[in-house]
């Protein structure tokens, strides 16, 4: 994270709440963008945690922890003849990268990671920009996340608009919740070039699927243009 984007945050938290949702464990993102006065939800938002001021200590499926070790090790052990390939420990769930993967070689990976699944019906695969991502299969994502911070912060309200950012196919949950919320009361907004020649296609997709995100920006150029802009808005709360 550059420290243009490090401040535009720290100015847009000081004035208005604002989380951070991401696939990264909790910690890790915290030692990323080092701010306190934010809420992270990490893990997909299977483990929130809040700031001092609006605590919240939130882990879904936190048993599942014992599991998910175990299919890391797994994994990591099934994959390690594919070269390239990256497993990354996210705390309730496990990041299986085939970025480095030769593409003659990256079905191969899913296909690993399909047989794991078939043989832990308790796990599920989902798929991400370049990544497999195994989770507990409960019924939680981005978007029930995201409702669960506005429930427990007192901000599921008629007059709080949440805006909510996201790059990945796993944000077009919470872009779905946001939207459920009804016109104007929640704006969900893509980060996507739409004249990009090459983008991250989650597993053999050949397209991106329709988003369902309202709005759009390119990228984090804009995206940080878009933060210091909001954060010069008057707090009316």
């Amino acid at each position: 994270m550059t420290d243009a984007m490090r401040a535009a945050l720290s100015e847009l938290s000081s004035k208005f709440v604002t989380a951070i949702v991401t696939g990264r464990s909790t910690e890790k993102v915290y030692n990323f963008v080092q701010l306190d006065n934010l809420v992270y939800a990490g893990s997909h938002g299977f483990d929130i945690k809040g700031t001092k001021t609006r605590p919240i200590n939130c882990q879904v499926a936190d048993h599942f922890r014992p599991e998910l070790k175990q299919a890391l090790r797994d994994l990591t052990e099934q994959t390690a003849h594919i070269a390239g390939a990256e497993l990354e420990d996210n705390g309730l769930a496990i990041s299986v990268h085939y970025r480095h993967v030769d593409s003659a070689l990256q079905n191969a990976v899913e296909q690993i990671v399909d047989d794991y699944v078939a043989y832990h019906p308790s796990l599920t695969k989902k798929m991400g920009k370049m990544v497999f991502e195994l989770r507990p299969r409960v019924d939680w994502d981005k978007g029930r996340a995201v409702m669960y911070i506005l429930s427990e912060l007192g901000l599921d309200a008629e007059d709080v608009v949440p805006f909510y950012l996201g790059d990945d196919v796993s944000d077009e949950d919470a872009f779905n919740a946001l939207n459920g919320r009804g016109l104007g009361q929640g704006i969900s907004i893509i980060v996507r070039d739409p004249e990009a020649e090459k983008v991250d296609l989650p597993g053999n997709l050949t397209e991106l699927p329709v988003t369902k995100a309202s709005y759009s920006l390119r990228d984090t150029a804009e995206v940080q243009q878009f933060l210091t802009e909001l954060a010069r808005l008057k707090c009316a709360c």
